[in-house]
């Protein structure tokens, strides 16, 4: 009986731990970003268009919504005194690259800064 009682508890402590986790995976929010022309984000180039970007650990990982191919960048993430209303990307020009320097997450006061 003390067994049966244990393997019950045990059961239902894995599943807790289960349902946790996976709607730790479905609370990952992804951003929606536009790129105009190709631009760099960190150490990889992206090619111009749209853009699916989710946030893990310490990095931006982005998925082309045309063709769903991904890409992966370390970014350093702050978090502002107020939340942003919209997504927003920066870029800045160099040797006639176009670069992203931050993006600040909508609906967060978190603003990611990229860098090579």
């Amino acid at each position: 009986m003390l067994n049966e009682r244990r393997i019950t508890m045990t059961t239902k402590s894995l599943l807790l731990i289960a349902t946790l986790a996976l709607a730790g995976i479905a609370n990952a929010k992804s951003y929606t970003i536009m790129l105009s022309a190709p631009t760099r984000a960190g150490s990889i180039r992206l090619a111009a268009g749209e853009y699916s970007m989710k946030v893990q650990d310490s990095n931006a990982i982005f998925t082309n919504t045309q063709n769903g191919k991904t890409f992966t960048t370390a970014v350093k993430s702050e978090t502002g005194d107020k939340k942003f209303d919209v997504t927003a990307v920066f870029t800045d020009s160099k040797d006639g690259d176009s670069y992203i320097t931050s993006v600040e997450l909508g609906g967060s006061h978190t603003k990611l800064e990229l860098g090579d």
